[in-house]
C-alpha cells in the first residue's frame, strides 16, 4: 500500500543579471539550469534571470557521467506536480520580496514548457509575458477553463522547422487548443531543431 509523508527538503536555483525585470527561464528534460540560464546573459543587464531545476536527477549515459534533470515522469505524476508547483512558488516568494519587479516574464523550452503552463494554470503568477519554446500544452491544463488566466498575458511559441519532435499533428493539435479557446498568441516558425531561439526571444522580451 503507497502512503506518503512531508518532510523539509532544500533546492537549488540559479541567477543571472541585475535588471529590474524579472525572467524565469524553465529548461527542457535532460539540462541543468546552470548551463541553460547561459543563454539568456545577453539579456543581463534589463532582466535579472531566475533558472530553476527539475528535481529528478539522472546520468544521461550509463551509469556515471554527465547528469541531466527532469521535472517529472509517468510515475507519481501528481505527486511531482505539486512539489515542482510548490518549489516554484517558494522562489517566486522569496525574489519577490527583494523589489517591486518592473515586470515578470516566463520562458519555457520542451518539457519547461508543460512546467509553465502548470505553474501558471493553478497559482497566482501573473506574467505579463509567457514564452514557449518547442513544447505543448500539456492535457491536465484546459485553456477554455483557465482563459481568464492566460488572456491578460502576451504569448508568443517558437518552433522549430526542423525540430525532430515537431509532427504535423503535433503542431496541428497546438495550434487547435490555442484557436478553440480564442486565446491570443504569436506564432515565430524558425529554421532550427529542437532549441531555444535565442534571437527570436530577445527581439519580443525587448519589444
Amino acid at each position: 500500500m503507497s502512503q506518503q509523508v512531508s518532510y523539509p527538503q532544500k533546492a537549488t536555483y540559479y541567477r543571472e543579471g541585475t535588471g529590474n525585470k524579472l525572467l524565469y527561464v524553465l529548461h527542457g528534460y535532460g539540462q541543468l539550469a546552470k548551463f541553460f540560464i547561459r543563454k539568456f546573459k545577453t539579456l543581463g543587464d534589463e532582466y535579472t534571470i531566475i533558472a530553476p531545476e527539475g528535481q529528478h536527477y539522472f546520468y544521461l549515459e550509463g551509469t556515471s557521467g554527465r547528469v541531466g534533470a527532469s521535472w517529472m515522469t509517468k510515475e507519481n505524476r501528481e505527486q511531482d506536480i505539486e512539489n515542482y508547483v510548490n518549489y516554484l512558488d517558494a522562489i517566486h516568494t522569496e525574489i519577490s520580496q527583494e523589489q517591486e519587479w518592473e515586470e515578470v516574464n516566463i520562458l519555457g523550452f520542451s518539457q519547461g514548457v508543460a512546467t509553465a503552463f502548470r505553474w501558471l494554470a493553478e497559482r497566482d503568477i501573473k506574467p505579463s509575458k509567457f514564452l514557449i519554446c518547442s513544447g505543448l500544452v500539456p492535457p491536465d491544463v484546459d485553456l477554455h477553463i483557465k482563459k481568464d488566466i492566460f488572456d491578460p498575458i502576451q504569448m508568443t511559441y517558437f518552433s522549430g522547422v526542423n525540430d525532430p519532435y515537431r509532427t504535423e499533428a503535433s503542431v496541428q493539435e497546438f495550434y487547435d487548443a490555442v484557436a478553440s479557446s480564442k486565446l491570443k498568441m504569436d506564432l515565430v516558425n524558425f529554421d532550427g531543431v529542437h532549441e531555444v531561439f535565442v534571437k527570436g526571444i530577445v527581439e519580443v522580451l525587448r519589444g
